[in-house]
């Protein structure tokens, strides 16, 4: 059984599938090693109305944690809505900064390789 399109989903769900697919992709892992060769890891977090999680990446891998983790390299800050939208392509990000539906906290630069990731998986066939 399929997804509509217009089913929402939250954000760590979102997540959830995206981590499949990147510990599953040659790509995704080629992506996550470069991304943390000079470090143990990266731990790029949400806040969003509703949950709480954050994604650490290491070893060409990719989890989801639920909860907060207290130093963060990236914390991204809105309603679930609007990072999924952002992350899916539904809504721009500098809009959603813009107009205070989404904040960062930390590294920023840390959301293009994040980006650069989610693309490279999510196109693969």
């Amino acid at each position: 059984m399929g997804r509509r399109s217009g089913t929402n989903i939250s954000a760590k769900q979102l997540f959830q599938a995206i981590a499949m697919r990147a510990n599953r992709s040659v790509e995704g892992a080629k992506i996550m090693q470069n991304w943390t060769r000079h470090y143990y890891g990266k731990v790029i977090q949400f806040q969003t109305d509703t949950e709480k999680f954050h994604l650490v990446i290491a070893d060409g891998r990719m989890k989801v944690v639920e909860g907060e983790y207290v130093a963060s390299d990236l914390t991204f800050q809105g309603s679930s809505k609007t990072i999924s939208e952002v992350f899916t392509g539904k809504k721009r990000i500098g809009d959603a900064l813009k107009n205070w539906e989404l904040v960062l906290v930390g590294a920023g630069h840390e959301g293009f390789t994040l980006g650069r990731l989610i693309t490279a998986v999510m196109l693969e066939v």
